[in-house]
């Protein structure tokens, strides 16, 4: 009878342990992903051309190269800049990796390239709303002289750098002669700006956040990173106008209030028997207060049918159980 009462114990024991792993295993894993991938970019650029009636730009191989090298470049070196290995221009880089560019060389050709670093949490759509705010970006994007486009996307340092490089290839498909040499001796090549990423600031004791201008950073660009209006930062800061210069202190927002959570004591005593009648919203506030502890927690509805069926299988063997061992006490009674 001991032996049987040992083998009854361990079905049980392997029963509860795979309840256990079961339980555990579905726990949901959530994960959040950010990042937006070259073709997210590209489809949200093709979006707002239809939005002006314009023609979507079609995928190139090389473009897609170039962009992607560029976008690596930037965030290695932290900067945002045309300027690309050696010194190179966009439109000798497109050249040396074999894109059949269009139009006068030393001119530059038909190219145009838009790049950007912004907080890693912002998608591809937001750095597209970020170049509407002036005209030369709104051209990469919206021209009518332009058919082909490449994108690439680099996270760095909780920052993600998004380019498109937008052409129109020779008539002829094949790569023009006299291609210009890469680099010129110098690290940024005539005419080609560089920018520093908006590395976001942390509020001061006050609450204030405050974010120092670096070279040729835009408000837009500002407006975009921190997620607010650049009416916002303006009337804060008491702008007249979208010009701001390396080394400006701008008031960003105030972030101390929205943290100070209001007491108990103070959110009730408004709440009198009176208003509580006479307020249409005076039921939402009772059902909230008294539904909050209900819902604190998801329901699993498989996981609650699992226990269910756990409950039942154990108290289905303790009865045979115990009606067992009464039948083998009379049996036995020694």
């Amino acid at each position: 009878m001991f032996k049987q009462i040992k083998n009854f114990i361990f079905v049980i024991s392997v029963l509860l342990i795979l309840i256990s792993n079961f339980a555990v295993g579905a726990q949901p894993v959530n994960v959040p992903h950010y990042e937006s991938t070259p073709y997210d970019l590209i489809n949200a650029v093709n979006a707002l051309r239809a939005a002006y009636g314009l023609p979507a730009y079609s995928i190139n191989s090389i473009l897609m190269f170039t962009a992607q090298n560029q976008a690596d470049f930037m965030s290695s070196n932290g900067v945002v800049t045309h300027s690309g290995p050696g010194g190179s221009t966009v439109t000798q880089r497109l050249l040396v990796a074999g894109y059949p560019l269009g139009g006068e060389l030393s001119l530059g050709g038909f190219r145009s390239e838009n790049i950007i670093a912004i907080n890693v949490k912002m998608s591809a759509e937001d750095a597209v709303s970020a170049w509407m705010g002036d005209a030369p970006h709104q051209y990469t994007m919206l021209s009518p002289d332009l058919t082909e486009i490449g994108a690439g996307v680099a996270v760095m340092n909780g920052l993600v750098y998004f380019v498109i490089d937008c052409a129109r290839p020779a008539t002829s498909g094949a790569p023009q002669a006299g291609t210009p040499a890469v680099g010129s001796g110098t690290a940024i090549p005539e005419g080609e700006a560089v920018t520093y990423p908006v590395v976001l600031s942390t509020p001061n004791t006050s609450g204030d956040v405050i974010h120092e201008v670096q070279s040729a950073q835009t408000l837009w660009q500002i407006a975009i990173s921190y997620g607010v209006k650049i009416d916002d930062i303006k009337r804060l800061n008491n702008l007249f106008d979208n010009n701001i210069y390396p080394g400006n202190k701008l008031l960003i927002k105030n972030e101390a209030t929205p943290t100070a959570l209001p007491s108990t004591e103070t959110a009730t005593p408004e709440v009198t028997a009176t208003s509580l009648l006479s307020a249409t919203v005076a039921p939402t506030h009772v059902v909230t207060v008294t539904q909050m502890p209900v819902v604190s927690k998801p329901q699993n509805n498989d996981r609650i049918m699992m226990y269910a069926i756990a409950i039942i299988a154990l108290a289905i063997l303790g009865g045979g159980f115990f009606t067992w061992l009464g039948s083998a006490t009379k049996e036995d009674p020694t």
